[in-house]
């Protein structure tokens, strides 16, 4: 999950940044690295594109420990995997050798979804605008295997076993690894010599911007050991900057299979829709709108944002647990469509005034008291009941939580739902956690 956006600070408005790109990033050093030290995060690479080209590409701060960040240093970028492997089936798409609309288990069946006939309707279309049916993980649910949440196409549901499952069926299509169809139709192209979806021996780890987390200690598992089509690439500023200015110029792709990508396919909340592969913030000023997509891991948050209409972008990656605070700070303050970019995304995703609240017994709320515990704050929450009211409290507030089902709560005074699940004795063992349009998480109980 991704953590909260702040956005307290005053941006700088830059009508144009492409003549001066590079000078305002290199004149705000000692301000970025602030930030940095601010958040305790030890590095972060910046992008710039402007008419089309790259105007700046920039990486300051350490890859780990007393280690220099490097211009061209490799970042593990989780979630913003997903748009380079959506690319990778669109472009398979324009050459004919692949259908959006064709079912996958032509190719690929998953073993746990075998006696669910859901899985003959699954396509490339409902896998690359989240509307697969699909949790975003299996270990998500009680189970721990894989199954259809509601049938493919009714609605979204970000996934990245979806993606996986994308994977899966090109690998068993084309008899090639994600990696060799990457490299055939994007990397070797655009020339994107630093990118990989996992280590082998041709990534020099000499590069690469170790994951640390919020005491700006490093992680054991640093990843890259394995293919995820959901969050797995490892690249560098400027490999992922050719992408964007790839995309940005239509990809090569012909006018209809481009429009399919950037047209809702799905409307998330105000503004915000899904398309393929991307999310689309819509009705920004000068008639613009934006490509983005975020990714968060384990000491990895980072964020690409990329505008079609004036071939303008900006890519962000950081190795810190609260690098979304440095990106955003980057982002409103050296990129004039930001804070609008920003606002949208971390806006409600549904109408406080208007949740429809259904009675629920004080027995099963008594049932979800608890403690319960969120991995990607390391922090311990406690649900308690107050007033008939559901309240989850951390240690910086408390939120009264209002029952939209006997299942699903929602937040009035934020974003926030969370999703209760139980056991196959009917014993709640956490809950799902989604906060401001984030990936969802499984949060424990644990007492």
């Amino acid at each position: 999950m991704k953590k909260q956006l702040s956005l307290p600070f005053i941006i700088l408005a830059f009508t144009a940044i492409s003549v001066h790109a590079q000078q305002t990033i290199t004149d705000h050093k000692t301000e970025i690295l602030s930030f940095l030290a601010e958040f305790n995060v030890p590095a972060v690479g910046i992008g710039i594109i402007e008419n089309g080209k790259i105007s700046a590409c920039e990486v300051y701060g350490e890859l780990r420990k007393g280690i220099p960040a490097k211009k061209d240093a490799i970042f593990s970028i989780a979630s913003v995997t997903k748009p380079v492997v959506a690319m990778t089936a669109l472009k398979l798409v324009e050459s004919g050798k692949w259908d959006l609309d064709e079912p996958l288990y032509h190719y690929w069946i998953d073993p746990d979804l075998k006696n669910d006939d859901r899985y003959k309707i699954l396509t490339t279309r409902h896998v690359l605008s989240h509307q697969s049916g699909l949790p975003n993980w299996r270990t998500d649910l009680t189970s721990k295997k894989l199954e259809f949440l509601f049938d493919p196409g009714h609605k979204y549901n970000y996934s990245g076993e979806g993606f996986e499952y994308l994977r899966k069926a090109l690998e068993q299509k084309f008899q090639k690894s994600l990696g060799e169809l990457s490299d055939s139709t994007l990397f070797k192209p655009l020339k994107m010599k630093s990118t990989k979806y996992k280590w082998k021996d041709t990534i020099d780890q000499s590069r690469f911007a170790f994951r640390h987390n919020a005491q700006k200690k490093e992680y054991n598992n640093q990843g890259g050991m394995k293919t995820s089509a959901a969050a797995g690439l490892l690249t560098t500023i400027e490999d992922y900057s050719k992408f964007g200015m790839h995309i940005m110029n239509q990809a090569g792709l012909s006018e209809n299979l481009f429009h399919s990508m950037i047209s809702t396919q799905v409307n998330i909340k105000k503004n915000n829709d899904q398309g393929l592969g991307w999310e689309i913030i819509r009705n920004l000023p000068n008639d613009e709108y934006a490509l983005v997509h975020q990714g968060g891991s384990s000491g990895v948050r980072t964020i690409v944002i990329f505008l079609p209409i004036s071939k303008r972008g900006m890519v962000v990656f950081t190795n810190g647990d609260e690098g979304d605070k440095v990106y955003t700070r980057i982002i409103e303050e050296y990129f004039d469509p930001g804070k609008d970019i920003l606002n949208t995304l971390t806006a409600m995703s549904y109408d406080p005034a208007n949740l429809k609240i259904v009675d629920v017994s004080t027995d099963l709320l008594a049932e979800y008291t608890g403690s319960y515990f969120i991995e990607s704050f390391q922090m311990e929450i406690d649900l308690i009941l107050e007033d008939n009211t559901l309240k989850i409290r951390s240690p910086q507030n408390t939120i009264n939580l209002y029952p939209e089902s006997e299942m699903k709560f929602l937040a009035k005074e934020d974003d926030l739902i969370i999703s209760f699940v139980k056991d196959k004795n009917k014993v709640t063992t956490g809950f799902l956690m989604g906060f401001r349009g984030a990936e969802p998480e499984f949060c424990q109980k644990i007492r």
